[in-house]
């Protein structure tokens, strides 16, 4: 299929573009303050995002790439084995035409609640494809640490909601290992953190201009917390694309 041959194509330049994307987050997270608080609005964090219609070219990645991150209220500590959810709302005209796809990275930021400090991400195993293939839909995992697509299971779906295809991430697996700078270090369990849920959606599709929400987050088996955005229930939101800080807003889907 047009798009899987693409991604094996470009599995390199898709690694590189990850790994520069998630070293700029280091800034955006560690640049937020942890005493600063938002005012809540209704339904879902939103990102106006412009796909530019490139599939090919080795920018298409870091063009068509917006981040989307909240923070959650109290700190915590974390353990192995963690998983993750939430929803993201794409816009349904980018993907119209055979092998256009939208690919959703997830990861949850760690701060040292006690001085501030930034301490790295922990990322989800896998990255989310939500696939136009011929005159259907699909959507699949990418498994980069094979370098292959798998089923999704129960781990991800799909529904279309009017103008849009909710992507729902379920209870997604989380790497045993921290990131920081490219370099990898063990989950300390004993240490309380700021915890950030960051999401990226990358759209290798047809031109399109729009609204991307992000909603329902949750990091499963650390806290019982949630961040649904109906309530003032984050402590903070930020946004990014390509080298700067982006507008985001809290907003009634429509």
């Amino acid at each position: 299929m047009e798009d899987l041959r693409m991604v094996k194509q470009k599995k390199s330049i898709v690694l590189m573009a990850r790994v520069l994307v998630l070293a700029l987050l280091i800034g955006v997270f560690a640049s937020v303050p942890s005493e600063q608080t938002f005012a809540a609005a209704n339904k879902a964090l939103r990102s106006k995002v412009v796909f530019n219609g490139d599939k090919e070219s080795d920018e298409a990645w870091m063009n068509n790439n917006y981040v989307m991150q909240a923070g959650y209220k109290k700190a915590s500590k974390i353990k192995k084995n963690m998983k993750m959810s939430a929803k993201v709302y794409v816009p349904a005209a980018a993907l119209k035409m055979n092998g256009d796809t939208v690919h959703v990275d997830a990861w949850i930021g760690l701060e040292n609640s006690k001085n501030g400090n930034y301490v790295g991400d922990i990322r989800t195993k896998y990255t989310v494809m939500l696939i136009k293939d011929g005159k259907k839909m699909r959507v699949a995992l990418w498994d980069p640490a094979k370098e292959k697509e798998c089923k999704p299971g129960k781990t991800a779906s799909y529904k279309k909601s009017g103008k849009y295809y909710v992507i729902t991430i379920n209870d997604m697996p989380l790497e045993n290992v921290v990131y920081k700078d490219e370099q990898t270090s063990k989950i300390n369990t004993k240490t309380k953190y700021n915890l950030g849920q960051g999401i990226g959606v990358i759209g290798t599709c047809s031109r399109t201009s729009g609204y991307v929400y992000v909603d329902d987050l949750k990091i499963s088996r650390v806290t019982t917390q949630k961040i649904t955005f109906n309530k003032k229930d984050y402590k903070w939101y930020s946004g990014w694309h390509l080298d700067k800080n982006y507008s985001l807003r809290v907003i009634t889907i429509k």
